[in-house]
């Protein structure tokens, strides 16, 4: 995408691990519902932003994670991204709430930029 693109053009695919931690433990399935909700709720989301699950981040001790993949108009918004992608792109989220996922879709998902105090590395 070019420096150009209006950050309202952008699509973006949150992927929620789902691993046996934040699955089970943190209840990962939780937070996909409420992004669900929200999304289809909120007509600049919706159709730019979408949500699955992602197996593992491997950072199970700060779950639930979260990863805000920005896409390109080819992506295939359902197949997980190669590992470059998750450390190229900022986006990286952990120890999520409703609240935090609440700030990620207005903020992150609206700008185009990620939430200074909230991102982390990958």
């Amino acid at each position: 995408m070019s420096e150009s693109t209006p950050p309202k053009s952008r699509l973006y695919q949150l992927r929620v691990c789902d691993g046996p931690s934040c699955g089970v433990t943190h209840e990962s399935e939780v937070l996909v519902e409420l992004a669900e909700r929200a999304i289809e709720g909120d007509p600049a989301l919706k159709g730019r932003v979408g949500v699955c699950n992602y197996t593992c981040f491997g950072r199970c001790e700060d779950g639930p994670n979260l990863f805000v993949h920005e896409l390109d108009e080819e992506d295939d918004r359902y197949e997980d991204p190669d590992d470059d992608v998750l450390e190229e792109q900022r986006g990286f989220y952990t120890d999520l709430d409703a609240e935090k996922l609440g700030r990620i879709l207005n903020e992150h998902c609206k700008s185009g930029e990620p939430i200074p105090d909230l991102v982390g590395d990958y």
